[in-house]
């Protein structure tokens, strides 16, 4: 059995609670440590979220429930930087690349579909049910010869 991003980000939690925050968005919370993290309904969260860290001020730019969402398309596109990481490229409709490391991507294996939001900064995995999964930020690829 393969563990997913909110498993994952969960056992971090319990590990390093400092280097975790979590995001509350009334029933959701989005666990991250600052390049990504899953949403996770606080119903079903399997650690207690009150010994995670809560940052004081809270931007709504990754709210679940207000995002504005932009379809993107995952493509088969990999490259190697110069630190070793693998990354993959995602196309908007306007044929924009954004690229993000393969491994943390791939943590959402069960994804239906990808979108971004408005900054195109992120990727966000979708579930079946049409509910954001997590977010992903991008990595900045300086030449790219694709």
């Amino acid at each position: 059995m393969k563990m997913t991003a909110d498993i994952k980000m969960q056992i971090e939690a319990i590990k390093n609670p400092g280097r975790i925050n979590a995001l509350d968005f009334g029933d959701t919370v989005l666990l991250t440590d600052g390049w990504k993290g899953p949403y996770i309904q606080k119903d079903k969260a399997l650690i207690n979220l009150d010994k995670i860290r809560h940052p004081d001020t809270i931007k709504d730019n990754f709210n679940p429930n207000r995002i504005k969402l932009f379809k993107i398309k995952m493509t088969k596109h990999l490259l190697v930087t110069t630190a070793g990481r693998i990354v993959r490229r995602f196309d908007t409709e306007e044929n924009e690349h954004i690229w993000v490391r393969n491994d943390w991507i791939n943590e959402y294996d069960n994804a239906f579909s990808y979108a971004t939001e408005e900054t195109k900064q992120s990727v966000i995995p979708i579930g079946i049910n049409g509910a954001p999964m997590g977010v992903v930020l991008c990595m900045h690829i300086d030449n790219e010869d694709n």
